[in-house]
């Protein structure tokens, strides 16, 4: 019997990048790629002389340093406003009167870009206004307006107990897959106690058998940060046969947080290794997570006829 195991961590997400995903494409995919590259051979040649290139933006007209919220709010919506943007973030980590300006547009937003543009200044303004006011659209009785608070809150105030109360109840109340998902990408695990823990993975376990393939994968990514008692192994093994690929892979990734080293574990992910019709990337995650198992003779011909099999693709 041999033992092989592999540091994780950030070394494993490294390890996996170079090891899977830096490979070149096989030749059945190369070669459409190079096809539609190609340029058509009459028309666009001719095309090269007879249209005019692409016409210049005009220069913006540099803002002055006294412009206020409307201004710089008119300008980070226009092309190229990414230093208007910034500004405004400025303006609202050190101005109330700004940050109060910025809070009221929301009612106003009618474009996805309005909305876009709002969220990425308010995201990095942890401020008490921002804070409560995240976790009021997160309660709300709009859909839309929930998964917008639970996008903000996972920016703004992600470890606060305020936070992870309201989001252990929208887990149980919840019916938007949308909602749940961004509800569960918000939870953090560092600060909770024992006994809060314990709680937070036994609704995991529950939502990890979930309809929605994004909410299963969600949950299963957490019960990978939450349980450190391995209470999760068996919906973690039963995750390695979802038929979601999603799920298989936030499985195959929180076995490797939690070091979980079960047989049916094992069992698990040395099929996913064997199976040929398996994704590649799938199979290379199981193989660097099967590095850390004690495996027989037969198993370890298996893994290494599959290791060799992708190394070869």
């Amino acid at each position: 019997m041999k033992r092989w195991w592999l540091g994780l961590g950030a070394s494993f997400a490294l390890g996996f990048a170079l090891a899977w995903y830096a490979k070149p494409a096989p030749p059945d995919t190369a070669a459409p790629m190079a096809a539609s590259a190609a340029p058509a051979p009459a028309a666009q040649f001719g095309g090269a002389w007879t249209q005019a290139g692409p016409v210049a933006s005009a220069p913006l007209t540099p803002l002055p340093p006294s412009a206020g919220v409307d201004e710089l709010w008119s300008r980070a919506l226009a092309p190229q406003g990414h230093n208007a943007e910034d500004r405004l973030r400025k303006l609202a980590q050190t101005d109330p009167v700004a940050l109060r300006n910025l809070l009221q547009r929301y009612n106003g937003a009618q474009t996805p870009q309005v909305l876009e543009l709002l969220k990425g200044i308010l995201s990095t303004v942890q401020k008490p206004e921002v804070i409560a006011f995240s976790t009021r659209l997160a309660g709300s009785m709009n859909l839309a307006e929930r998964k917008y608070g639970f996008e903000l809150l996972q920016s703004v105030a992600p470890d606060a107990p305020e936070t992870r109360a309201l989001v252990k109840r929208t887990l149980s109340t919840e019916q938007s897959p949308e909602v749940l998902v961004q509800a569960l990408a918000t939870l953090q695990s560092a600060a909770a106690e024992p006994e809060e823990a314990a709680q937070m993975v036994a609704q995991l376990k529950l939502l990890s058998q979930h309809a929605d393939p994004a909410v299963r994968s969600q949950s299963i990514t957490q019960l990978g940060q939450w349980d450190k008692k391995g209470e999760g192994a068996d919906r973690m093994s039963q995750a390695l046969h979802d038929p979601a690929a999603e799920v298989r892979q936030a499985a195959i990734f929180a076995i490797a947080q939690t070091g979980i080293r079960t047989d049916a574990v094992k069992d698990a992910l040395m099929g996913l290794v064997s199976n040929a019709q398996e994704s590649r990337d799938i199979r290379g995650s199981a193989l660097q997570v099967l590095e850390r198992f004690s495996l027989t003779k037969d198993e370890y011909a298996a893994f290494a006829r599959a290791r060799v099999q992708l190394q070869g693709t």
